[in-house]
């Protein structure tokens, strides 16, 4: 009776384990594919907004070459050039030359200093219009680049910070997964595989950080692995997406905690119909030996 009831426990330890195994890797795969998913149409989202945007300043920038053209007088009055600046809503206004080195500017900083490199081809492209961020000196702005109509030369716009900071929120992945959990006591990631630094992560103090698992676990484009996190031994699933890498992370310990609520049910369960079989033939034999006795006299 005791070795039946060690067999049976093994073999249910052991497949609720696999089965457990088995069924958490199939929903977190399952996840990991919704977040793919999301991912897709949150960048096409943020590009297509971006893209808007950025249309808009490009359509100020021709309409400023446009009326640059009909009245080259503007940039030659400081006043009337701010009066410009503050209509378009731009920081700075600035033309150059067709060398690229600016000569009209609303920022006297701005003056025999040179477009930027991006939009040189404006020089003598007349249909040329671009808008970029600008990162300099800890700041980013928008900055667009047009052809000067009136002569060969660039009309570049410089946009207040205000403006990049909305176009850097629609394209920031950090809070992507932030506050999406995995079961109890599991997380989900979104990482970087240049740089592999976490982009986004369900506790956002890891946004930024190193990723701790090794890279060379991450080398198929789907998979998982047993590895130690946080003094802990889990269950890491990933799954990569154009140039990312969407990652689940669960402690075993929580895999298998259905597993041994099963065994200890089933240790139970084995355990009172052991001890019940024992009485009743234990019961038996006495009433048995008592027949015998009675018998005998």
């Amino acid at each position: 009776m005791l070795v039946f009831t060690l067999a049976i426990m093994f073999l249910a330890y052991y497949s609720t384990g696999v089965v457990g195994r088995w069924e958490t890797r199939e929903m977190i795969s399952e996840r990991l594919e919704q977040l793919s998913n999301s991912l897709d149409e949150n960048i096409k989202r943020s590009t297509e907004i971006t893209q808007e945007i950025y249309e808009n300043y490009k359509s100020k920038s021709r309409i400023t070459a446009i009326m640059l053209s009909k009245n080259t007088g503007i940039m030659q009055s400081d006043v009337s050039f701010e009066e410009m600046r503050v209509i378009i809503g731009a920081s700075s206004i600035s033309v150059s030359d067709d060398s690229g080195v600016i000569e009209y500017s609303t920022s006297l900083s701005g003056k025999k200093e040179m477009v930027n490199k991006e939009f040189l081809p404006a020089v003598d492209n007349k249909v040329f219009s671009e808008a970029m961020l600008y990162h300099n000196n800890g700041k980013t702005t928008v900055l667009t680049g047009s052809s000067r109509l009136d002569a060969d030369g660039v009309i570049q716009i410089e946009y207040d910070p205000q403006d990049a900071e909305m176009i850097l929120k629609l394209n920031d992945l950090s809070r992507f997964i932030t506050d999406i959990p995995l079961m109890v006591n599991g997380h989900f990631a979104l990482i970087d595989s240049e740089t592999y630094k976490y982009i986004s992560h369900t506790d956002s103090i890891m946004n930024g950080t190193g990723v701790q698992f090794p890279a060379d676990e991450f080398e198929e484009e789907k998979g998982w692995f047993r590895s130690e996190f946080e003094g802990e031994d889990v269950l890491v699933q990933y799954l990569k997406h154009d140039g990312y890498i969407l990652v689940g992370t669960l402690p075993f310990s929580e895999i298998y905690s259905h597993r041994n609520s099963v065994v200890v049910w089933l240790a139970f369960a084995l355990s009172t119909s052991a001890f019940i079989t024992i009485l009743t033939v234990r019961n038996k034999i006495l009433i048995y030996n008592s027949h015998q006795e009675k018998n005998n006299l």
